[in-house]
């Protein structure tokens, strides 16, 4: 018997049903959907005449070709007081999910639909404003006047800086380039605030400054590049588990030979080899344990010490030069001399002997020498006559990695060492997170940019704004920042009462003026929380928004693979009276021009008047895309523009393009939009048009945060090394995922992964809990025995809604770019007394990177 109820038919939509395209709300790939509507009771038939999708389900499907349609991919919503079907289905004619392939995050589209019936129905609808230790709804107009009335006097007492916030600046779910331009203009136009962070680090920065600053922005290959490489890098990247059809569809066709006729095409006479994948990556990922079950001959698994990657990318390079695999032709033509000797002397270490070089990067990185000198083989010694071509694609295990900016630039550099970058096949960048759908008007603060955690720690800032982000959740230092933003807030609440009563200003203007009084002379902090839910984040805010979610307004974005850019049309209506973040943004703005109207100040109305034309979603799209370069250049000019340079495109554009969409930047040539394929063909996005090298630093050792466990009794206090990660069955903070059964019953609880041998050690079996902590936090975890990782490391779950691995991470941050170290910290573990027996009997006990 089935743990949950099974369906044994699902309703078929009917000729004349409303057809939608989108894109998979969730990770980087940007998997292709049709969304299906028809009203419930009029269903479509068996016969292929007979049901929209013009398949025939007389008989069953077959495997592959068939049309994928399981009961996760469709949902009954109520729209205009009517119950509708919706059927989500991955897109036939999607470049991406090139066969109807879909992952488990895709398959389960339709169960994230709002509506009453379901768990989706704690959505939120309507502004609730906080009364004491309750929530109280409130209509949006009352929400407006409050929240412009405190930022407005927060900005005319305290100025700018007073005001804070922590907002998404992604695409895909609710984000977009809609939405970011409306968040941008009122942030940084209107309001002129530079404590304003990104969702999940603690400033506004790049995570890729080390990349960008060469000339490379990190999004440059396409998903054609995984199919024609020689030699796939997954640097710091686990795709089966984050990216799960970029690696199915794209990756591992080609390490199974399946591309050999796409190969033939695009280098016709050139030399075959069979394809190798290194994957660098401190565990044995499921990305990599897929491919050596196919041929472990050409796989090859680094695993560096945590935080040392960069000196293994660097001596992987010097073992490259050495042997005189790199590309002297492309770095005499393409790269800037008077920036070589910088790298030569302090990445290739070039004037130190190459012994010296490989034994004190043994030493380092724990990294034997003949296994980077395998690396170096396999990524850059030329084939029968013709240059190696190899594509390195990294992720969060590098761009959270200690000393982030030297990080990226030393895989960067490494890839262009060998004249792997804008070729068919090739390529350096990001796999991703989410999409993309950046657009805002220029950052008003510094680089590096001031970190807004610290700056909110530290009793700073009166005003606090978390739009679409759970940083209960997600930050690093989480315990003491839970605990330093719930203190600020219950401050205020409490200070709230009158003359030591429980009541609350009872009018508005009373409300506003008492909240200006008490942050204008204490540790107070208003706090505002925009989002689908009420998460861990919102338990804590004074007046949470109710945000429109995918689906619910029509939005862009591209995916990271490709940068295709397409439109996700909306087919239904958000919950009660949730709004578009652009709208919101527009409204608040608009209240605001009109306090500083009446009071005759025109120059702050100018600061805002730009927002409150906005009627409809295409609005903010058009008025972004003015924020973009110029885009009338040659191809060979494509490298000047913004790597999301989308100027042109209009939203029927994209509509007529459908799935194909259209790969950004986009340049206008003859009266036509005409997409990008392939970045850095010709030039790089430097003021030379040549890549510009950078001499990384010295091994220094471990930050103090860090250092302090590595030593006498702390050492033996905190023996493990702790990195972080993410799950395939959910995504991110579980938003969605937490109200899908299913996948709670999958991942009940956050896990760690612990070697068998230190296990032992502990007295630790598969599904005990164990509490892991340090000086920074501590959590309890379900315990997984493996081998993926080795032992004195364990591999934690980074977010779940029972609780957070980064309560354990420090608040260390690189100097050059504020980005943390989220994947490396020491810790102790323990067991906890007894067991939970509900959760223990459905703890696999395989060791959890096997298939069987």
């Amino acid at each position: 018997m089935a743990v949950y109820k099974r369906y044994d038919q699902l309703p078929l939509p009917p000729k004349g049903a409303e057809v939608h395209n989108t894109v998979c709300q969730y990770c980087t790939v940007g998997c292709g959907y049709k969304v299906y509507v028809w009203p419930a009771g009029k269903d479509g038939g068996l016969a292929a005449n007979q049901n929209a999708f013009g398949r025939d389900f007389t008989a069953p499907q077959p495997p592959i070709a068939g049309q994928p349609y399981t009961e996760a991919m469709h949902s009954v919503i109520t729209r205009g007081g009517k119950q509708m079907n919706v059927a989500i289905v991955p897109a036939k004619d999607s470049p991406i999910n090139r066969n109807g392939d879909h992952s488990s995050r895709g398959g389960s589209n339709a169960l994230t639909l709002f509506d009453e019936s379901r768990p989706t129905r704690d959505r939120l609808k309507y502004p609730m404003l906080r009364v004491g230790d309750s929530f109280q709804a409130i209509p949006w107009q009352e929400a407006l006047n409050l929240m412009a009335g405190i930022i407005k006097g927060v900005y005319d007492q305290h100025g700018p800086d007073a005001l804070t916030a922590k907002a998404y600046d992604h695409g895909g779910g609710g984000g977009g380039f809609e939405n970011n331009w409306g968040i941008g203009s009122l942030f940084f136009t209107g309001l002129k605030m530079q404590y304003v962070a990104i969702h999940n680090r603690p400033a506004y920065n790049s995570e890729v400054w080390g990349s960008r600053d060469r000339g490379v922005h990190e999004l440059n290959y396409t998903a054609e590049d995984a199919r024609l490489t020689d030699t796939l890098i997954l640097w710091g990247a686990n795709p089966y588990e984050t990216a799960s059809v970029f690696y199915t569809e794209h990756m591992l066709p080609n390490f199974e030979g399946g591309t050999e006729t796409e190969k033939d095409e695009a280098f016709p006479g050139e030399a075959k080899v069979p394809t190798r994948l290194i994957v660098v990556d401190p565990r044995r990922t499921s990305s990599l344990t897929i491919a050596e079950s196919i041929d472990k001959d050409r796989v090859l698994h680094l695993r560096p010490n945590l935080g040392t990657d960069y000196i293994l990318a660097n001596a992987i390079a010097r073992a490259i030069h050495q042997q005189g695999w790199h590309d002297q032709a492309f770095i005499d033509a393409r790269t800037e001399k008077e920036t070589w000797a910088d790298y030569a002397e302090k990445s290739l270490r070039i004037g130190i002997p190459y012994a010296t070089v490989m034994k004190e990067a043994e030493a380092i990185t724990g990294v034997k020498r003949a296994d980077m000198e395998q690396a170096a083989l396999w990524m850059a010694r030329p084939k029968s006559g013709a240059r190696r071509r190899s594509l390195l694609i990294y992720e969060k295990g590098m761009i959270w990695n200690l000393k982030n900016y030297d990080q990226i630039a030393a895989v960067t550099q490494l890839a262009v060492l060998a004249g792997n970058i804008g070729k068919p096949g090739t390529g350096v960048g990001r796999q991703g997170g989410h999409q993309e759908g950046y657009v805002r008007p220029g950052y008003p603060g510094t680089r590096p940019p001031p970190n807004v955690d610290e700056y909110l720690k530290a009793g700073s800032g009166k005003f606090y704004w978390v739009i679409g982000t759970n940083p209960f959740l997600t930050t690093l230092d989480n315990q003491a920042y839970r605990k330093r933003i719930n203190a600020r807030t219950k401050v205020l609440t409490d200070a709230l009462s009158l003359d030591g009563v429980m009541g609350e200003p009872g009018t508005t203007q009373g409300l506003i003026d008492r909240v200006l009084e008490q942050v204008g002379s204490g540790d107070g902090l208003f706090m505002v929380v925009q989002d689908l839910y009420m998460t861990e984040t919102a338990q804590a805010a004074h007046l949470v928004l109710p945000a429109a979610g995918w689906g619910e307004a029509n939005l862009t974005s591209i995916n990271c693979n490709s940068r295709l850019l397409r439109l996700y049309e909306q087919f239904m209506d958000p919950p009660g009276d949730a709004k578009p973040d652009w709208q919101i943004m527009s409204l608040v703005a608009g209240r605001l021009a009109d306090l500083y109207r009446a009071e005759g100040n025109t120059e702050a109305v100018a600061r805002f008047s730009g927002m409150t034309s906005w009627k409809k979603d295409e609005d903010p799209f058009l008025e972004g895309s003015k924020a973009f370069k110029d885009n009338a250049v040659s191809p060979a000019d494509e490298a000047t523009l913004e790597a999301e340079n989308y100027k042109g495109v209009t939203y029927a554009m994209l509509k007529q393009l459908g799935q194909k969409g259209v790969q950004t930047p986009v340049r206008q040539e003859g009266g036509k939009v005409v997409g990008t394929k392939r970045r850095y063909s010709q030039r790089f996005a430097t003021d030379s048009g040549k890549f510009k090298w950078y001499g990384t630093d010295a091994w220094a050792g471990y930050p103090e945060q860090i250092d302090k466990y590595l030593h006498g009794d702390m050492a033996r206090q905190y023996p493990f090394w702790m990195t972080t990660g993410r799950n395939q069955t959910i995504w991110q903070t579980a938003y969605h995922d937490r109200r899908i059964a299913e996948k709670m019953l999958n991942v009940p609880l956050p896990y760690i992964e612990l070697h068998p041998q230190d296990g032992a050690k502990l007295g630790l079996a598969a599904g005990d809990i164990a509490e892991v902590s340090n000086m920074e936090g501590n959590g309890t975890f379900l315990v997984h025995l493996t081998d993926a990782v080795r032992p004195g490391m364990i591999f934690a779950l980074q977010y779940h809604p029972r609780g957070t691995s980064n309560s354990m991470i420090s608040n260390y941050t690189d100097p050059k770019t504020t980005i943390p170290w989220y994947k490396g910290t020491r810790v102790s573990i323990r067991r906890t007394s007894g067991r939970l027996a509900s959760v223990a009997s459905v703890t696999s006990a395989l060791e959890g990177n096997e298939f069987r």
